[in-house]
């Protein structure tokens, strides 16, 4: 096994920058991630909700018993990182690549290693996707965590373009998205909005490239495989084309198990052309 999260003074920028695994509790991002441990629901994929809200479609794929959140050591949804893997991918994302809503089968990061596994029998797919992660998180995370992986392929998947990654007065990190709580306390919530007023196309666009940009530098010599939630979108959007109903996971709000097969198959064709090409190059 590879041992995680450990941390060089010389090295460090803050206790968030170190070489090594993210700690994924030390943001806040919504619920708390248990370890080496299988649940039935998480985070806004609750029962109450599903009983109040779950589309009549959704109504025939799942029920309150097949879906199971499986969380390793580390409190992430996926493979162990394993040294003796014949092939390692690492994949980065938000709750759409963690899977909210979705049996562990059905997301599309094992959706990618079944058809890895065509290839590489023993290949790893480490999923660092965080719910509600920014692209600061994701640029963050690259970065790294691949010394620490040793991945031969990085697939990064950007979310929304206004979520940021902030460390607020307290001193905790926090994964911004796009609602600002209802929060008692005037002055956090004071705090939560004012991060907003600095949100506007430019900003986001920068901060998108910056973190595409420091992503690109990490994986300099590693197969990298870029994409973006929009392109999740589209693959929803073209298949409902052909269901004649919105693919949405059991919590009605996240891309649904057709939505990610679909954009499993489309990485995998991505994979396989980037491949060809690097062993053209040698």
């Amino acid at each position: 096994m590879i041992s995680f999260g450990v941390k060089t003074d010389s090295v460090n920028l803050s206790k968030w920058w170190y070489q090594g695994i993210p700690n994924i509790d030390d943001v806040m991002c919504g619920s708390r991630h248990p370890k080496s441990t299988i649940l039935k629901w998480f985070g806004m994929d609750n029962e109450e909700e599903f009983d109040k809200k779950s589309a009549p479609h959704n109504k025939w794929h799942y029920n309150k018993d097949n879906v199971r959140y499986s969380f390793n050591s580390l409190g992430y949804r996926g493979d162990e990182p394993d040294k003796q893997a014949d092939y390692t991918v690492m994949l980065v994302g938000d709750s759409h690549g963690f899977g909210i809503g979705l049996d562990d089968e059905e997301v599309w990061s094992h959706q990618f290693k079944l058809l890895l596994q065509q290839q590489y029998p023993n290949c790893k797919v480490i999923n660092l996707s965080c719910p509600g992660g920014s692209n600061d998180w994701i640029g963050r995370t690259v970065s790294c965590a691949i010394d620490t992986v040793k991945p031969d392929c990085v697939v990064v998947c950007y979310t929304y373009a206004n979520r940021r990654e902030a460390i607020w007065d307290a001193g905790l990190c926090i994964q911004l998205n796009t609602t600002i709580p209802d929060n008692p306390v005037q002055s956090e919530y004071e705090e939560f909005q004012s991060w907003f007023m600095t949100i506007n196309e430019h900003t986001d666009k920068y901060n998108l490239m910056r973190n595409q940009y420091l992503v690109e530098k990490s994986c300099h010599s590693t197969i990298l495989i870029e994409s973006h939630v929009t392109q999740m979108q589209l693959v929803q959007r073209g298949l409902g084309t052909i269901l004649e109903y919105t693919d949405v996971a059991r919590d009605c709000q996240h891309f649904g198990p057709k939505v990610h097969k679909e954009y499993a198959r489309k990485m995998y064709q991505k994979f396989c052309t980037l491949q060809n090409k690097q062993k053209n190059i040698k």
